[in-house]
């Protein structure tokens, strides 16, 4: 499912002189994105790369939910998320061979999901459920960011990585840290455009921002579709009906406006 194609080109582009990847204070860095769309919810110039960074350091800015996963924004960002997936890349050394290698190990596989249909996702979301709403009502007083992790934040209208305004206190981001830790979510809160209204409970995530899987709950007032009591059958199902949407989500009602999700992309 993945444009090998689209992908070498864009990671040569980067390589060539005029591609958009400058040097600047010693950090390679790729230019504004050509997207007014993009300009008011991703960086406008979305990655830095000190010299001689490692893979590890790329791996982790890589990672499904980590702060180069744009697209957990909102799908729209897919292409942007790939482009910089490449740049950064580049940017930082690595070669073509490489990259096609960890985007194609990052795929979600049968085994993936077949994986996330775990009954310890609902177990431990009724043993948490006091926790669950209260980082429910913590996320809706900090409505003004959309990405509480444990270690960056995304504004409603920035996702700018250092900034200097964080959106809320260290004392605070502590306490989100300690529920995360306590109801195990892997990777924190995530409000997402696709699913208006909707905040994401991210209790496991496996890939990369080109790909992966990821399961955990949701608060939604509005009714979220497609419901499931078979996750892995049902998922598959609804990756090859809309194979070029290039995602798919099932959910499993838990109790009243709470679901589990199971999400893979590709």
């Amino acid at each position: 499912m993945i444009n090998w194609t689209g992908l070498a080109f864009l990671v040569a582009l980067c390589l060539h002189p005029g591609s958009g990847i400058k040097f600047a204070n010693g950090f390679a860095v790729t230019t504004e994105a050509d997207s007014p769309a993009l300009a008011d919810k991703v960086p406008s110039q979305p990655a830095t790369v000190p010299k001689g960074a490692s893979k590890e350091w790329l791996y982790e800015k890589w990672k499904k939910y980590g702060q180069w996963d744009y697209k957990q924004r909102a799908f729209v960002y897919r292409e942007f998320t790939q482009f910089n997936f490449g740049a950064t890349g580049a940017a930082g050394g690595v070669d073509l061979k490489s990259l096609t290698d960890l985007e194609k190990a990052a795929k979600p596989t049968r085994d993936d999901v077949k994986a996330m249909d775990d009954p310890e996702l609902v177990a431990n979301f009724y043993r948490n459920i006091d926790s669950l709403y209260k980082l429910h009502e913590m996320s809706e007083e900090d409505a003004h960011l959309v990405r509480i992790a444990a270690d960056y934040t995304w504004l409603d209208n920035s996702s700018e990585w250092p900034r200097s305004d964080i959106g809320l206190a260290a004392s605070r981001w502590n306490d989100y840290r300690a529920l995360f830790e306590r109801v195990r979510l892997q990777e924190g809160i995530v409000r997402v455009d696709d699913f208006p209204g909707a905040i994401f409970f991210i209790a496991h995530a496996k890939g990369l921002c080109t790909g992966g899987s990821s399961v955990g709950y949701v608060f939604s007032l509005s009714p979220l579709t497609p419901t499931t009591q078979s996750p892995s059958k049902d998922l598959d199902a609804e990756a090859r009906a809309n194979p070029s949407r290039h995602y798919a989500y099932v959910f499993q009602d838990l109790k009243t406006n709470w679901y589990a999700f199971y999400e893979i992309d590709w």
